[in-house]
């Protein structure tokens, strides 16, 4: 049997749930079998019960990238340069993810998923790059093709992603906002040059692993991002 990931959908549109098709195809081409599960309306009085049977269902859990986190769930009110926010889908995701973690079963937490992971640990977010108070890359790259690189990471040794990516990568990037305060059990796995937080991961848990680029967009490309991948469903495997 295979491992089954459920991949959590990355928001709305016009009422419509969705995930990209690159998140789908990476975990599929990695040995598994994606599931979609949507988000769900947490006044729902079976929440719990909902949560309970995702979780006995999947092996492990993909929370995909998408738009900001309302700041009111990290103490702060909006700032101007704060992008567009959906609380419904923050209310679920950032519930869902205190559950899956309780679970330890493997997450794999990718971009807007990386912030949701922090937060829901009780960390905080830069609204804005521009707000941090220092010089920093271009975090929003403009190549053509987002499997393209823009910039290296650097890895602590001993780290999940040391072990898969070893010293340092190059990934792509896309993301105007950053890890700012640490939450609760999280470890600073990883670094751009210019010192903002590219990658975390949880302690004490077998692989709760968050990344602020887009590796499901250089799965073709990337051999570090490929294996990836290919822990985090072998992860699920062992557990399922």
């Amino acid at each position: 049997m295979k491992s089954v990931i459920g991949i959590i959908t990355c928001g709305f549109e016009n009422e419509r749930q969705f995930v990209s098709q690159n998140y789908i195809e990476a975990i599929q081409r990695s040995g598994a079998l994606p599931l979609l599960l949507p988000i769900l309306p947490f006044h729902s009085t079976d929440i719990h019960l909902d949560y309970q049977q995702y979780g006995s269902v999947c092996d492990g859990f993909l929370f995909c990238g998408g738009g900001d986190i309302t700041p009111i769930f990290f103490d702060e009110e909006p700032l101007d340069a704060s992008g567009v926010t959906d609380i419904k889908t923050d209310i679920f995701q950032l519930s869902f993810m205190e559950y899956v973690l309780s679970l330890q079963k493997p997450v794999l937490a990718i971009c807007r998923g990386m912030q949701v992971l922090n937060t829901a640990l009780g960390g905080t977010i830069y609204q804005d790059n521009t707000l941090i108070p220092r010089t920093t890359l271009s975090h929003m790259q403009r190549s053509i093709r987002r499997s393209d690189v823009s910039h290296r990471v650097s890895f602590e040794p001993g780290s999940i992603l040391h072990s898969i990516c070893g010293e340092t990568t190059y990934t792509n990037s896309f993301h105007h906002q950053s890890v700012h305060t640490p939450g609760g059990q999280i470890l600073i796995s990883g670094r751009t040059s210019d010192g903002i937080i590219e990658a975390i991961e949880v302690e004490d848990h077998p692989f709760a692993v968050g990344v602020q680029w887009h590796p499901e967009c250089m799965y073709k490309t990337s051999r570090e991002m490929r294996n990836l991948f290919l822990r985090f469903v072998a992860a699920g495997y062992s557990k399922g």
